[in-house]
This record gives structure tokens, sequence and C-alpha cells, in this order.
């Protein structure tokens, strides 16, 4: 028979076992046979500034250095973020004997005390596939049309940045424009984890409709291709900013509001919070990252054909990015500020092309490479199958990419 008795404030389980009477009539002896008590595991939340040795030395005490080189056998410490979650089983006299760390929704670490000896084992849930189909009309923005829909704020994200050398989101958008997106909804353990491959996408922007398709390039790199292999890729970005305001233009006769006076202003001012991402609009090499005066903290890049671009008032420039760096399109090289001369956090952004300040918003930019000559056929059959499936037909059996 199994009991609980309180003792001195902890729960202790015990084990009555009945034996047989040493005479009749006598009640027979109980041997009372204590069990070692429960104690609940101890959960830690990873806080800023903790490290792997510092979490296995609250855990483990003494014994700290030998939890954290299992640990490490597992997993990377730079993957260590601010509320992860640690779990740790004591014995009642305080020896840790096993360890669980949730890195993300699918990956968990897992080490035990076996016989003196450490396990450890890593735990990966399998992800599950479902293609989804989701469209809708803007009435207000991208992400308010695709929330809307029932889908989550980072496939609008992903929407843009497929059409974003077509179409500035902030600047082109109209109410009535409408989007498809034919994407693999990926979750864990029946759980919504994250959006996979978009396989196709449509946006009709007023009178213009974009039609994208994944498909590998020449250099087998996956890109998005319009129906006709043409890359949707161009050399230059429409917009530094993902999602913004302009709010000042190109012009050669502008009243400074902090100088108060008219006078040419070379770039396009687009409005965004403090901290902001910038991204480079094109390849190339970083000319300078520096401040320079009433410009704050400003970024040159040095581009192909003769293009040049800046990047003014920044708060801070990305790690990594110094004069000589290489660059790629689309990489974060620093964060909206209000540096130097500025009445407020916006981002200037200047165009030069072969020593000519140009308006950033009449770039002509060149696509990249189509679909190669050799490949083109198959490419467009496959096209042609999409575009039923964008269509919301059946598309042709036997068309594979």
């Amino acid at each position: 028979m199994r009991r609980a008795r309180r003792v001195g404030g902890a729960l202790i389980a015990v084990v009555c076992t009945a034996v047989p009477a040493l005479a009749a009539g006598r009640p027979a002896p109980v041997t009372v046979t204590p069990l070692e008590r429960y104690v609940a595991p101890r959960r830690m939340i990873v806080a800023p500034g903790d490290t792997v040795e510092s979490l296995c030395r609250r855990l483990a005490g003494d014994n700290w250095l030998a939890w954290r080189n299992a640990l490490l056998t597992e997993m990377d410490p730079k993957s260590l973020r601010p509320g992860m979650t640690i779990d740790g089983w004591h014995t009642p006299d305080g020896r840790l004997t096993r360890v669980r760390i949730t890195i993300d929704r699918r990956t968990s670490v897992e080490i035990e005390l076996q016989a003196n000896r450490i396990i450890t084992r890593r735990e990966v849930a399998p992800i599950g596939h479902r293609i989804i189909r989701v469209e809708g009309t803007i009435t207000s923005s991208l992400f308010g049309a695709v929330e809307a829909q029932g889908a989550r704020p980072e496939l609008a994200v992903r929407l843009a940045e497929i059409f974003q050398w077509d179409i500035d989101f902030f600047k082109d958008l109209r109410q009535g424009d409408r989007f498809l997106v034919i994407v693999d909804e990926e979750d864990v353990n029946g759980s919504f984890f994250r959006y996979g491959t978009i396989f196709a996408a449509r946006f009709v922007n007023g009178k213009r409709t974009l039609n994208a398709v994944i498909y590998p390039g020449g250099d087998g790199e996956l890109g998005y291709y319009d129906l006709d292999g043409h890359p949707l890729k161009k050399e230059f970005l429409r917009a530094p900013l993902r999602f913004s305001r302009i709010t000042s233009r190109f012009s050669l006769h502008r009243y400074h509001p902090v100088l108060h006076r008219v006078m040419p202003h070379y770039g396009v001012d687009y409005g965004a919070p403090v901290g902001t991402p910038v991204h480079v609009t094109a390849d190339g090499v970083v000319r300078s990252a520096s401040w320079r005066g009433g410009a704050g903290k400003m970024i040159t890049v040095r581009h192909a054909n003769g293009y040049q671009t800046s990047y003014l008032h920044l708060s801070r420039y990305a790690r990594g990015i110094h004069r000589g760096v290489r660059v790629h399109q689309g990489q974060v090289i620093g964060f909206v500020g209000q540096t130097g001369m500025a009445t407020g956090p916006h981002l200037d952004y200047r165009v030069r092309y072969r020593g000519h300040w140009i308006n950033p918003l009449r770039i002509a930019s060149p696509p990249a490479e189509p679909i190669p000559a050799s490949r083109r056929k198959r490419f467009l059959r496959y096209a042609k199958s999409i575009e039923r499936l964008l269509d919301g037909k059946e598309p042709a059996p036997g068309a594979t990419c």
C-alpha cells in the first residue's frame, strides 16, 4: 500500500508492506520503505548576457564543466538567445541528472547522466507540408490584405521581396490591387511553423499584371521569372527600404527645412522609424562609411557601369560594413537615423551616374540574364502549367520543373 506523509514541509511517499501475523489475534507489524523525494524540474529562461557556461554553473554547481562540454557537442553557443528555456532535473541532494534546452519549436537538446556518464541527444521534430493558395484585394495595405485572408504578416514581406524590382510597395500600391500566392505552408506537430517555398505569385497593380514563377537559372540558382522567362530581378531595387513613405523628392529647387533657403535636393527622402533596416540597391563595393557633416553617418557604394549610391542620416552601420567591403543587392548595410542636418528620422537616398546626380525614381534598370535558350522551351511548358494554376484551373498533366 502506498501512502504520502508530509515531513518538515515536504511530501514524502512511503510504501507500506504487510507481513504475516506472528500470533493469532495479534496485528501484523508494518515495514515502511521510504521512496526518494520528488524534486520538481527547475526551469530557467535565457536572459541577455547569459552563456552556456553561466547557465551550467547555475544548474550543475561544481560539476558545471562536464555539462557545458556535453552541451557544446550538440549546439552552437551563438544560437543561445534570450527567451529560450532550459529545464534541469536534480536529485533530492541537489545533483543534476538531466538537462533539456529548447532551441526552437523544432529542435531540443537533451543531456542525461547515466551510470556516471553524460549522454547527449538532439531531437528534431519533422516538418509537415501543405500547398495553399492565398489571394486577396488591397484596401489599405499589403499587410492588412494578407492578414484579412488568414495568412501571417511574413507572407506579405515575402511577396514584397519577389516584386520589389517592379513595385514600390508604398508609392505604387493602389486600392483595389490584387495578389495571389501559391506557397508551401510548413507545420510542426500540427501547428504553423513558417512559410516555405513560394512556387508562384501574381500581383495586379493598377493596369499591370505581374507574374512570378520560381525556376533554376543558368547557374542553377533558384530565382523568379515572368511567364516569358525574363527574370524579375534587375540591376537596382526600386527603393532601399522595404516599407516606407516618400517625404521629399529629387529636386533642383527645394526649400531646405534646416538652412531655410532654396537649394538642390539630389536625393529622395524616405520617412521611417529610427532603426529601420536600409538595403543596398545593387551589388557593389563600399567606398566610404563615415561621418559626412550635414549628411551625418553616410555610406557610399560604387556599382558597375558608372553608378554610385549614397545613404545619408543613418543611425548606425550594419556589422562588417566598411570601406572596401563587397555588398550584394538587398543586403542590410545600415539603419535609418536622424544624424547630421535632419529634422526627423528618415533616409536620404541618392544616385550618381558617371559623375552626375540623377533622380533615383527614374533609374532605367536592366534585368538580369533570362532563361538560357537551351532550356527555354522546357521553361515555357512549365510556365504555361503554372499560369493555369494561377488562373484557378488544373495544370496540364506531366508539367515539371
